[in-house]
């Protein structure tokens, strides 16, 4: 990290709520950001009396930590949309968009130009507004119409979203005076590490709408597997689900369910009902997570595969959480994302 203390702000977090606010690559500590949200806590009961939301506090918290612990630089992760989002509150000198996908419809608009419109936001006047390009003229329009001549659009590097992902962080990091720095980044759900599972190699993947499934289950190729899948609710889940139904090289389906976040979980039979009529082998159901991707184990040594997890970041969560307990580990070291710049 150029030799400068980093605090990492993101969300949802996987399997404990300090992953949401990292320094120096790690979350803080349990006493730390307790601390803050007593803080928070006490703030908001101030007259006049706020009533901040779930994300709204532990973003306050974050913020709070990252003072405390004087870092040089913050990345903060909006939450949802950018337009009405509170981490407008931070002065960015710099401000990014990534992809634009159908993406929580259901609050930031019903088609790319819409959800473009509220994500362009994030945008301060007079503050470049790095945005990764895309091919839609109309989604185009609508950040330049928002940001103007701050928009500086940086071309795909590829088709692979973590070649994108490190030729954009690059461009981001020329223009605040880092160097490009080898390091390893570990990231559940986003990077595609195989973990071992009770003996078979087992993959993550946090993709959760039709884009990311598809790019990430295109990953595998011909590759043999055994998936485990589970959602949440969407508007469009016949849609969100087609990249499930291409099934080559494809043992078997596990459906499960997930519990987290706002929206209720997918009820497994319904989920295995919109499946089961476009797949050659029907979806085994078994409503508990990790029971789920233990049987799937279990299949995937029969057959000599791996096992692909897939549809929810909190399914992730779950695994990853459990893979601590089962190793015996430090947790913190699961969910360490780079290493320290000491």
């Amino acid at each position: 990290m150029n030799g400068e203390l980093i605090g990492l702000f993101t969300s949802p977090h996987l399997v404990t709520i300090e992953e949401r606010a990292r320094i120096d690559g790690r979350p803080v500590s349990p006493e730390e950001f307790d601390a803050c949200l007593e803080e928070v806590r006490v703030a908001a009961t101030m007259e006049p009396e706020i009533l901040p939301t779930y994300f709204e506090t532990t973003f306050l918290a974050s913020m709070l930590a990252f003072s405390r612990n004087n870092v040089d630089r913050a990345v903060i992760e909006t939450g949802l949309g950018g337009r009405l989002d509170s981490t407008r509150l931070v002065e960015a000198d710099i401000c990014a968009i990534t992809t634009i996908s159908m993406d929580h419809s259901e609050v930031l608009g019903d088609t790319l130009p819409k959800i473009a419109t509220e994500k362009a936001g994030i945008h301060r006047p007079g503050v470049p507004l790095l945005c990764l390009d895309h091919e839609d003229e109309q989604v185009r329009a609508a950040i330049e119409g928002v940001a103007g001549e701050d928009v500086i659009w940086v071309p795909r590097a590829g088709e692979d979203a973590q070649e994108v992902a490190r030729s954009m962080a690059s461009v981001i990091g020329s223009r605040i005076g880092w160097k490009d720095k080898e390091t390893t980044v570990a990231w559940p759900g986003r990077s595609s590490d195989r973990i071992n599972w009770n003996g078979v190699d087992l993959i993550l993947s946090a993709a959760h709408n039709s884009e990311s499934l598809s790019h990430d289950l295109g990953r595998l190729g011909q590759e043999r597997h055994v998936l485990v899948v589970g959602m949440t609710q969407k508007q469009d889940l016949s849609e969100t689900t087609e990249p499930l139904l291409l099934s080559d090289c494809r043992i078997q389906t596990v459906v499960t369910e997930v519990h987290g976040g706002r929206t209720p979980s997918v009820p497994a039979g319904e989920l295995s009902k919109i499946l089961s009529g476009h797949l050659e082998v029907a979806p085994m159901i078994i409503e508990e997570p990790i029971e789920a991707v233990d049987g799937a184990s279990r299949l995937a040594i029969e057959e000599g595969c791996i096992v692909y997890v897939t549809g929810s970041v909190y399914l992730v969560g779950r695994v990853v959480g459990e893979l601590a307990s089962r190793e015996g580990g430090d947790l913190w070291d699961y969910l360490e994302a780079h290493p320290s710049r000491s």
